[in-house]
């Protein structure tokens, strides 16, 4: 099993057993390489032995229930609409507890969120209990601390023109509410429940169609457009930010609620040409293609974690692609 060993380092000479600068000036003091006496404690002491993680005898299997209710209707001839609504609840999740620690072990202090000065509520682990884990994989039974609902919402049409065309498209319209609230480490708990923050609903439109046209082309188009993902702002508070600057694990927070902040909407249009060559017995169906016809550069991901590249796209949608493609039946 994959194990792992979170430290802190401040390129200082540590005072033995803490993660808190000593007096001493010593050479290497600043010179960008970590040396032993500049790296603190353990937080987990059974690195490199056998992990101390073992199963609940009773734990329950997770499962869903879904529900689902639609409706087909012809509304003029060659034209059908179908309208749908479906809801997802998972019950008997997972959950981790360390049974060496509770939230009690965590001691509490506000500090100015560096992103808009509120004040955001922090917790330190008390050194007593630094590296101590005993993993326990349980049930969270209750549904007010660990659960996860889905709705969602879809209006479709498929249409036969007159003359070989045909047209579909659709609207839709879902969210995920996610509650993650049971935890022996309270530094998740800021916004674990996502049910408290209004998560709204997400919309997404999808259209195409084609439709010959002279000389035996068809042209074709699709037009999508779907909403950005969900952002968040990951700090990571420096040792000096804690008390004294006693500092026992690194902890990452999220500064903004969920459902505050989305990624622009992802617009992209697709235009196709094709047409059919008979040549003898032969059949050969040539093919044109454009994809992202508008040149959108919309951003698809970003770096979400506080500092000086918050923000900084990761991934954008990719420019205008042109493929040649043909196919011949013998």
């Amino acid at each position: 099993m994959l194990q792992s060993d979170t430290r802190n380092w401040s390129d200082c000479d540590f005072l033995p057993g803490t993660s808190t600068c000593s007096t001493r000036v010593l050479a290497t003091n600043k010179d960008g390489i970590a040396q032993d006496n500049e790296i603190g404690p353990s937080n987990n002491l059974l690195f490199g032995l056998a992990p101390a993680r073992h199963a609940d005898p009773n734990i329950e299997r997770p499962y869903d229930i879904e529900y689902s209710l639609s409706a087909v209707r012809q509304v003029v001839a060659g034209v059908s609409v179908t309208a749908a609504w479906y809801r997802r609840d998972t019950y008997h999740l997972e959950q981790q507890l360390n049974t060496l620690t509770t939230v009690a072990d965590y001691a509490a202090f506000v500090t100015a969120s560096p992103l808009n000065g509120e004040p955001v509520t922090i917790y330190n682990l008390n050194r007593a209990k630094q590296g101590q884990v005993d993993l326990l994989d349980t049930t969270a039974t209750d549904r007010s601390k660990a659960r996860v609902n889905y709705n969602g919402l879809e209006l479709s049409f498929v249409a036969r023109l007159p003359g070989g065309g045909n047209m579909f498209g659709g609207w839709s319209a879902d969210k995920l509410v996610t509650v993650a609230c049971a935890s022996f480490d309270p530094n998740t708990f800021r916004y674990c429940d996502q049910s408290q923050f209004g998560v709204p609903f997400r919309h997404d439109f999808k259209f195409a169609g084609s439709y010959p046209i002279i000389w035996g082309v068809q042209v074709g188009a699709m037009l999508q457009s779907y909403a950005g993902l969900p952002l968040a702002v990951n700090w990571t508070p420096a040792a000096s930010v804690f008390p004294g600057a006693q500092r026992t694990q690194s902890v990452t927070i999220n500064l903004i609620p969920p459902g505050s902040q989305y990624l622009d909407r992802w617009n992209q249009l697709d235009l196709s040409f094709r047409k059919t060559f008979k040549l003898a017995r032969y059949r050969v169906d040539g093919a044109l293609d454009m994809f992202n016809a508008f040149n959108s550069n919309v951003v698809l991901s970003q770096n979400q974690s506080f500092g000086s590249t918050l923000g900084q796209p990761q991934a954008v949608l990719q420019g205008p692609l042109l493929r040649v493609s043909s196919q011949i039946k013998f």
